[in-house]
């Protein structure tokens, strides 16, 4: 069961990494402390509403928390703490030549958009318009609105109904009372926004460790806030795929025994795979009308789905995660692409799996990563599909050395180099694919994803 002791599971081969062995609260003096500490409580004072660790009710924290981060950066003049001064790594950040035009300073918690309710009522980040439409944000200021129809409105009524499950079995996983739970939401929160794991000389490259990928805290914070851009940024992806006929009646997209997410974390990359393939089967060669009035019932993710235990499954270094892909109704395995076990990845299939990568290529990078994609791939491997945020990812002429198939995903062309959506296909693959880039006439469920405002591609 997925709330047992870590030790039992076999799958799991180091259980000092998972947060639930701890069976009390963690010590004060392991806590990660908000470098803005001292600031916040000045800003609680003066506010005269309690410190922010002291509240209880999470969604009223929440508000808190977001309400001095704006404070802090409107005020204050403070975004993050300095960077390292050795400069040992940069984080790859969403490259702005493509998009991120001034949406302006995003909503206040209790704001609503003009002509829309909210779909999930506690953060607002998705809102049914008045006209049928939608808009979704994915950052927690709410400032850059993306855009959808009727059928992306259908398919993030599921996610919310998705992260109510998680989110409530989340509430779970804190050791100690409500206050206690209440401070370790407050180091979530700092964790999420100061992202110390990227200062600091140690040997885990990624933005956070994986002691702090397990805190129940921070995935408090990551639920709520990272579902949003990796199911609309994966199902993206697909669609374009799926517009070069890789998901037509037996292509390898369409086909696949098996699917798995590589630093799958929570599984909505999977989720995204499991419905889009749903979505092209049912409305791919119809029409743009057909596709547009295509719904998903967001009931059916209220509840546990019917086990697909064999066919996706979440690979992922965090054990603890498994706590979310069961309710999900996927295989978890713990895995380390840097000592993968490829047996587990193809779970008994020796051909057709597919791999998704979702922003984990700009830390794995080396020669020994693209060694393990070109042996997948001449293997039980017959695609894997890639949604990054750096506008070059390193690996991809070190896959080209060895034979591997790269296609880029999205135009090249407009305003340069653009290696954030990708697939890698097996050698003496057809070194192009029909229809893409997608033409700008082209209907997508989710508009400008990811965005390509300054591309001339539409926000909606």
């Amino acid at each position: 069961a997925a709330s047992g002791d870590a030790r039992a599971n076999p799958k799991w081969s180091a259980p000092s990494n998972d947060v639930r062995n701890q069976k009390a609260a963690p010590p004060s003096s392991s806590r990660y402390v908000s470098a803005y500490d001292e600031a916040a409580r000045a800003h609680a004072a003066e506010r005269g509403d309690g410190a922010v660790v002291e509240e209880t009710d999470d969604r009223a924290q929440f508000a808190k928390l977001i309400g001095f981060s704006r404070h802090r950066r409107e005020q204050l003049g403070h975004r993050r703490p300095a960077e390292d001064p050795n400069k040992r790594r940069t984080r790859q950040s969403a490259p702005r030549a493509f998009g991120t035009n001034d949406h302006g300073r995003g909503l206040e918690f209790d704001q609503d958009i003009d002509g829309g309710q909210r779909v999930d009522a506690d953060d607002g980040m998705v809102y049914a318009m008045d006209d049928g439409s939608g808009v979704y944000f994915c950052d927690r200021f709410r400032r850059y609105k993306f855009f959808c129809g009727a059928a992306g409105v259908s398919l993030l009524r599921g996610l919310v109904e998705t992260n109510k499950r998680l989110l409530g079995r989340n509430a779970e996983l804190f050791a100690g009372d409500k206050a206690e739970a209440a401070r370790q939401r407050a180091e979530g929160y700092a964790l999420y926004e100061e992202k110390p794991n990227l200062r600091r000389r140690g040997t885990e490259i990624g933005t956070w460790s994986d002691a702090e990928y397990g805190l129940p805290g921070f995935q408090w914070m990551y639920l709520r806030l990272k579902s949003w851009q990796r199911y609309t940024e994966t199902w993206a992806v697909l669609e374009r795929c799926a517009a070069a006929g890789l998901f037509d009646e037996g292509a390898i997209l369409e086909k696949a025994p098996r699917v798995v997410s590589i630093g799958g974390g929570p599984g909505y990359e999977l989720l995204a795979y499991d419905v889009f393939r749903e979505y092209w089967r049912d409305v791919g060669h119809a029409d743009d009308a057909s596709k547009a009035a295509w719904s998903f019932d967001a009931a059916r993710l209220a509840t546990p789905p019917p086990p697909k235990k064999t066919e996706f499954a979440s690979l992922d270094l965090q054990p603890s995660w498994v706590e979310y892909v069961d309710l999900l109704g996927y295989e978890f395995v713990q895995w380390d692409v840097h000592r993968p076990d490829v047996r587990a990845l193809a779970g008994g299939c020796a051909e057709g799996v597919v791999c998704l990568l979702s922003n984990i290529m700009c830390y794995c990078t080396d020669e020994e990563t693209a060694d393990l994609f070109a042996r997948l791939l001449d293997g039980p491997v017959a695609a894997i599909v890639a949604n990054e945020r750096g506008a070059e990812q390193g690996i991809c002429p070190k896959l080209t050395r060895r034979g591997v198939v790269v296609i880029k995903l999205l135009d090249n062309d407009v305003v340069g180099r653009d290696d954030r959506q990708l697939i890698f296909l097996p050698p003496g693959s057809a070194p192009t694919l029909p229809g893409i880039p997608l033409a700008d006439e082209t209907y997508r469920v989710f508009p400008n994803v990811p965005y390509e405002e300054k591309k001339g591609v539409r926000r909606s």
